[in-house]
């Protein structure tokens, strides 16, 4: 199937996504939440690799997800939008020895692949940078065996208006290139609205091996402006009681550590 034209509005949203990540690919594989054992496993079970499979790893980043899924499967194509990833991801690859990890670029609104080519279609950490993230979902649906899965981790928005608001502007003031972040029911509807079942669905909270997120070490992997980091560490130091319990956060002295509210779900193709 030819890929969908690209639209003015996501050629922006793309456009300012390789300008943030390209500069910050190294960071991403020294990130101690996107390396996460604990995350990534979570992802490996919910995804239920064979070893005949085929699998898709979308926005790959530096590669974690496709690298702990290389393991159980035939071939893992690594897919990102910007091409430093990609080099990351294949420097990842090889330095663990693994052979069965290919790359490619594009965009997850436009996946150069056709119909039902993938047993597994994964995709962590990235949906909140999506131009028109139904578009990507319904991209994995397409791209999707009927049996396979797909398997969706990311942020996610309070169900809470006045929450939603505040996280996402948090997020946006923190990282330009971020969209949104979406509320579990918007991925219920998403999902169900390609014509997808859930699975499983899991609400938790992204972290760093098991401890709360570092603010400083969060502010410089995106290498966020002097202003902007102290507008965020105002924001955080005068969050209200439902903000702070929203997102855990911990202030002791100058340090600031929070836990982001996090989804992962299950869904395949019948």
């Amino acid at each position: 199937m030819k890929p969908n034209p690209e639209s003015a509005p996501a050629r922006e949203v793309h456009a300012r996504v390789r300008s943030q990540f390209g500069a910050a690919a190294s960071a991403y594989t020294t990130s101690a939440g996107h390396s996460d054992p604990t995350l990534l496993q979570r992802v490996v079970e919910l995804a239920q690799p064979r070893p005949s499979d085929r699998a898709l790893d979308i926005a790959t980043g530096a590669g974690h997800t496709a690298l702990a899924l290389a393991p159980h499967v035939a071939e893992v194509v690594a897919f990102d939008l910007t091409q430093q990833m990609l080099d990351e991801t294949a420097r990842n690859a090889a330095s663990r020895g693994l052979s069965n990890v290919v790359t490619r670029q594009g965009a997850a609104e436009r996946l150069p692949f056709a119909d039902s080519t993938f047993e597994i279609v994964a995709v962590r950490q990235a949906p909140h940078h999506y131009a028109d993230v139904r578009l990507a979902v319904r991209e994995m649906a397409r791209v999707v065996k009927r049996g396979g899965r797909i398997v969706i981790v990311d942020s996610r928005a309070p169900e809470d208006d006045e929450l939603d608001r505040a996280f996402n502007h948090i997020e946006k003031l923190r990282d330009p290139s971020h969209v949104r972040n979406w509320r579990p029911s918007e991925w219920r509807a998403m999902i169900q609205g390609a014509g997808l079942r859930i699975l499983a669905e899991h609400l938790d909270f992204y972290t760093e091996n098991g401890h709360p997120m570092d603010f400083d070490a969060w502010t410089r992997r995106m290498k966020t402006p002097a202003a902007a980091v102290e507008e965020l560490r105002r924001l955080f130091r005068t969050a209200t009681p439902a903000l702070v319990e929203a997102l855990r956060i911990e202030l002791a002295g100058d340090q600031i550590g929070f836990c982001v509210p996090q989804i992962a779900i299950a869904a395949t193709r019948d």
